[in-house]
Order: structure tokens, then C-alpha cells, then sequence
């Protein structure tokens, strides 16, 4: 007869109630909708991206005209990882538990600790697939943004706008330090500046420029590469550009994430695959939509931003996440209990009779993608 976990769901449910928690904005930020729980670990969700479309001159006729083809693409969205943080406890060890009144307190403090592991992992992912896949930045490399005004809320919405992407929902993600510096911001501590005084009193950031602010302790440091004096060949590339070819020049690595400048061309572009070693020549791409001022036919010094930290803009539909608890077949000695952390995530809770003793699991699956990295960008700090 297999174990239950009916006594254990109250303990659980207040677990969930207070574990402890650091800020998880990415994950309220993106796009979960596309959550399927048929998908397993390694699979693919396949996201529909429409392709852009060209204009024609009307022409009134008697007869209809046929509209041109259009051939959707697609991005794929993978499950990447499927975790778990496990415990154990024998016979012996649950009685002296019991004895002391502290069985139901420890299994708590483990299912708090269980859901926070497992849900600043998936924070992390998150953020990395949403810098992994930005279109531009802005700001500067080492310098925390937000210290005197928002504008670099402004800045950042014009790449977006820029690009095309919609307003409907823009998110900002930040870390901690440029979460200090909204909050010491006369703009939002100040009711007569801001409208009223919610924002000081709850501490709670609302929307500025259209952007939801958020924090999360996801956001890190990207570490650049080390290429110096590298540039690109003398081909010359049009606006919208993404590969390029470099010239055999300068040392070091250009990597996936670097922010990088063009001669002529104060933008700064995301690098989305890099070369490791630039002196051999080799190719350059950036992430959509590419370079927006033209080259002309001649070699373009190529300069790196220094190390930063990746706070993201973006629209929600920029980033896709598929989080879900994992699937487990019917087995009589393990009992399965899905339990929330009452923040949005349903993790899997089981409980595996041993010989002499139990073992307990929880469960959490999920991927995530950019698939319109066009709608994102960094604001460094």
C-alpha cells in the first residue's frame, strides 16, 4: 500500500505561506503562455514568429487580386532542465522529531529552502535567455543607471519603439543596486512628484514610461571578452544587417552577450554569436534587427564594452518560459502532491518509502527562449 500525502498537504500549504524569498521579477515578467504540461524534459514547443511584410501599390481592377504568400518561421522553446532538491529521514530521526514537536517545523523549513533553490535557478535561467537574445543597450559598463533621474527608462524605450515593438506590456528587470536608486529617486518619493504617496509607503515601484519595474536577484554580471583592435572587413554592410565577416586584426574573444560599437555608429549592438579568436578573421552576429546605420566599403574598428551588469527592458512577449512540474508514472511507493509556493509556481512534492526510511523530492521542470529579441534590450550597469 502506497504512502499519502494528505496529512503532509496543510504543512505544505504553510510552507508556501512563508518562504522565505528573493525577488523573482523575470519570472512575472515574461510570457507563460505558453505552458504545456504534455511537453517532457528535451522536447520542443514550437512558437509561430509571422514574417515581416512588404507594401504594393493599389490598382482598382475588375477582377481580385491574389495576395502574396507569406511563410511563417518558427522558434523553438526547449525544456532544458528538470531539478530537484531531495532530503531524507529515518524511522529513528522522525520519532525524536515527533518527541520534540519539531517534525512538522523541520519538514517547513526544508520545503521553504526546496522552493527557493529551485525557483532562484529557474530566476537565473530566465534572465540569461532574456539577455541572451536583446537587441541593443544602453547606458554605461559599470555604472549603476537611475542615479539622479529615469532617463534611462526613456532611452531604452526608444530602442524599443525603434524596433517596432509593442507597448502593451513593457517590463523592466532590474538588480537590487538600481532598484536603491528608483526607490531614492525624488520622482518616486515624493507624492507631489509622483501623484501620491503609494510608492513611498509600500515600497512597491508602479510604472514609469509605460515600463512595470521590477527586481530580481537573477540579474548578474556578464564578463566580456577580450578582443582589442578587431574590426570588420571591407565588404560593407545595409541597415539591418546581422553576420558580418572580420578582418583578419587585433587579439582576444568576442562572446555571445558582448556589447559592442562600430566606428561611425554610436549604437550599441548585442553580440549574439562572437569568434574566439578575432585575429584569424572569422563572422560576427548581432541579434535582431540588426545594424541601424548603414557601412560604408571599408574595414570598421570594432570596440567592446567593458564587463556589466544586465538589467533588461523588454515586452512581455519578448521571452517565452515553460515551467511546469515534472510528469512521474503511477509507482505504489512513491506518493505525488503538487504544492505552490503561493507566488505562481506549482512544484512536485514526493514522498518515496524506503527500507527503514523515507526520502522526500521536489520537483520543478522548465526552459525559457527570447523569441522576439527585437522587443528587449539591456540597460547596463
Amino acid at each position: 500500500m502506497s504512502n499519502t500525502l494528505t496529512a503532509l498537504a496543510p504543512v505544505a500549504y504553510s510552507a508556501a505561506k512563508v518562504v522565505a524569498a528573493e525577488p523573482f521579477g523575470m519570472l512575472d515578467a515574461i510570457n507563460m503562455n505558453f505552458d504545456d504540461k504534455g511537453v517532457a524534459k528535451g522536447d520542443t514547443v514550437k512558437v509561430p514568429v509571422a514574417p515581416t511584410r512588404a507594401a504594393s501599390d493599389f490598382t482598382p481592377s475588375n477582377a481580385t487580386s491574389t495576395g502574396t504568400d507569406a511563410t511563417a518561421s518558427t522558434v523553438d522553446v526547449t525544456i532544458t532542465k528538470s531539478r530537484k532538491v531531495s532530503w531524507n529521514i529515518t524511522g529513528e530521526q522522525l520519532r525524536s522529531l515527533e518527541n520534540a514537536e519539531a517534525d512538522t517545523t523541520w519538514f517547513a523549513q526544508l520545503l521553504q529552502q526546496g522552493m527557493r533553490t529551485l525557483r532562484n535557478e529557474a530566476e537565473a535561467d530566465a534572465w540569461a535567455a532574456g539577455l541572451a537574445g536583446a537587441s541593443r543597450a544602453y547606458g554605461t559598463a559599470g555604472t549603476t543607471p537611475f542615479a539622479s533621474d529615469l532617463s534611462a527608462l526613456t532611452n531604452v524605450r526608444k530602442i524599443l519603439v525603434d524596433n517596432g515593438a509593442p507597448m502593451a506590456d513593457l517590463q523592466f528587470v532590474g538588480d537590487t543596486a538600481a532598484g536603491l536608486n528608483l526607490r531614492n529617486l525624488g520622482v518616486i518619493q515624493e507624492a507631489q512628484k509622483a501623484g501620491d504617496n503609494s510608492q513611498l509607503r509600500s515600497g512597491d515601484l508602479a510604472r514609469h514610461f509605460g515600463f512595470q519595474l521590477r527586481e530580481s536577484a537573477g540579474v548578474s554580471t556578464h564578463t566580456a571578452g577580450t578582443a582589442a583592435s578587431a574590426t570588420t572587413d571591407n565588404a560593407g554592410y545595409a541597415v539591418g544587417s546581422t553576420s558580418f565577416t572580420l578582418a583578419s586584426a587585433g587579439t582576444g574573444t568576442l562572446l555571445t552577450t558582448d556589447v559592442i560599437t562600430f566606428a561611425g555608429d554610436t549604437n550599441k549592438y548585442v553580440v549574439a554569436t562572437g569568434d574566439s579568436d578575432v585575429s584569424n578573421g572569422g563572422t560576427l552576429t548581432l541579434n535582431n534587427p540588426g545594424i541601424r546605420i548603414a557601412m560604408s566599403a571599408a574595414t570598421k574598428a570594432i570596440t567592446m564594452t567593458s564587463t556589466y551588469t544586465g538589467n533588461l527592458a523588454f515586452e512581455r512577449s519578448a521571452i517565452v518560459g515553460i515551467m511546469r512540474p515534472p510528469l512521474m508514472p503511477a509507482n505504489p511507493t512513491i506518493s505525488q502532491l503538487p504544492v505552490s509556493d503561493g507566488m505562481g509556481l506549482t512544484y512536485l512534492l514526493l514522498d518515496i518509502a524506503q527500507y527503514g526510511q523515507r526520502s522526500l523530492e521536489l520537483h520543478l521542470a522548465w526552459g525559457f527562449k527570447s523569441v522576439n529579441g527585437e522587443f528587449s534590450a539591456i540597460v547596463l550597469g
